[in-house]
């Protein structure tokens, strides 16, 4: 298989599906924020410029228990731009930026959530023998799924997310490639508790072997991660010192890719990681000196027939958590389901469900559990060939074990949109 024509590198394999599936599932979830994520273009388009309308109504837009949940009508807007230069040639490049406002009726204070994306991708084949991709996602939401950041509850204010990649892929010897990935990550929020507890900067680099047999990718690898934990200590009650959590983190893994034509691709990895909490001596008896863990990532895509398709996967990993501890070990099962009824009408079918157990800390959360379910429904018909209107349905729910931090959302919305 020519190095070029091979559409997912390793770091694909590892992270891409996971985050093609996330990014469908925040677009489709309760917390999504309208139109979420940059959509490519239109094949043969250099420039796409979208925008829709929506109303809707949320019966918790606090993410809130029961008891305090509060609920109200709104409003949101989402346009967006996108470009693309150099689709399927040697060197593609992307480029594309969505707003979102949305507009709270019955808010009392701060009516208004406004969101903010911008992506750039850069893909260069050199020859048949080298291939190097990057890309940048910068965000700023209020919503966890947007956000993708350890918090599970919507969080006020302009919180930001930065995540970077870059990866260099190598023909070494006859079917034996190398591959040199690097990956880093901002998280930055305004609120006082989750900037202590989530503000970090986490850098990654990783190197992989691969042994290429035309549809099949065999490969192993290692990855070296390093975190700091930099938005400051919490005083009164239980004093947290964010340092404590700094870590660096080993990986390895081997893993196989099979692309059995265009419309079916697979991957599993599996491996184990080390976490070496360095400064655990900051907070003795509440971050532990280290944890070993296995680390899971499989995914699936299938277009079953045309304008449609099936992507599903499962994970398991550790991640950084909102609480007052060293980190989470988090599990996860997703699907989506897009199906073209008619040549108008499209519906799609969205699930993802994790359990994380809790590590470190108090009583009150160490080994404690939480469940996040994600379900979506909606049903879009094509007025004209650049104008839809869109009907969909939004349930989120958190069952937690920690006192006041399980709550159900529901989310109705209708709208139009528009690309040209």
């Amino acid at each position: 298989m020519p190095l070029h024509s091979a559409l997912l590198t390793v770091r694909d394999v590892e992270c891409g599906f996971s985050n093609i599936m996330n990014r469908k599932i925040v677009t489709l979830g309760v917390a999504a924020f309208g139109v979420v994520g940059l959509q490519a273009a239109d094949a043969g388009k250099v420039w796409e410029v979208t925008g829709s309308l929506r109303g809707f109504y949320d019966d918790n837009y606090t993410t809130s228990p029961e008891a305090a949940a509060e609920e109200s009508w709104g409003i949101e807007v989402s346009p967006g731009i996108n470009l693309t230069i150099g689709e399927g040639t040697d060197l593609e490049f992307s480029a594309g930026y969505a707003f979102g406002m949305r507009y709270y009726e019955d808010r009392e204070t701060n009516n208004e959530d406004y969101g903010h994306e911008l992506g750039i991708s850069l893909s260069k084949a050199f020859s048949n023998t080298s291939l190097l991709q990057l890309s940048d996602s910068f965000v700023i939401a209020q919503e966890p799924e947007i956000l993708n950041g350890g918090a599970k509850h919507r969080l006020e204010g302009d919180n930001l997310r930065n995540t970077l990649s870059a990866s260099y892929r190598q023909v070494l010897s006859g079917n034996i490639l190398g591959e040199l990935g690097y990956g880093n990550s901002i998280f930055d929020y305004e609120e006082a508790i989750h900037s202590a507890l989530l503000d970090r900067s986490h850098n990654q680099v990783n190197l992989d072997v691969i042994y290429d047999m035309e549809q099949t990718e065999y490969f192993v690898g290692y990855k070296f991660a390093s975190t700091d934990f930099d938005g400051g200590d919490l005083t009164g009650g239980l004093d947290f010192k964010s340092d404590a959590r700094d870590n660096d983190s080993h990986y390895g893994y081997a893993g196989v890719r099979h692309q059995l034509n265009k419309e079916f691709v697979a991957s599993a990895q599996v491996g184990a990681q080390y976490v070496d909490y360095y400064n655990f001596n900051l907070m003795p008896g509440l971050i532990p000196e280290n944890e070993t863990s296995p680390y899971v990532n499989a995914s699936m895509e299938w277009g079953y027939a045309e304008g449609s398709q099936l992507v599903a996967g499962v994970s398991l990993a550790r991640g950084a958590t909102d609480l007052q501890a060293a980190d989470q070990e988090t599990s996860a099962v997703y699907a989506q389901f897009l199906h073209k009824i008619t040549a108008k009408v499209h519906g799609t079918l969205t699930a993802r469900y994790q359990d994380s157990e809790i590590s470190g800390g108090t009583e009150r959360v160490d080994g404690k559990t939480e469940s996040l379910m994600l379900l979506g429904a909606s049903l879009t018909y094509a007025i004209a060939d650049n104008i839809w209107t869109e009907l969909a349905y939004n349930y989120d729910e958190l069952d937690s074990d920690i006192p006041r931090r399980s709550f159900e959302r529901n989310y109705l919305s209708v709208g139009i949109g528009t690309s040209y």
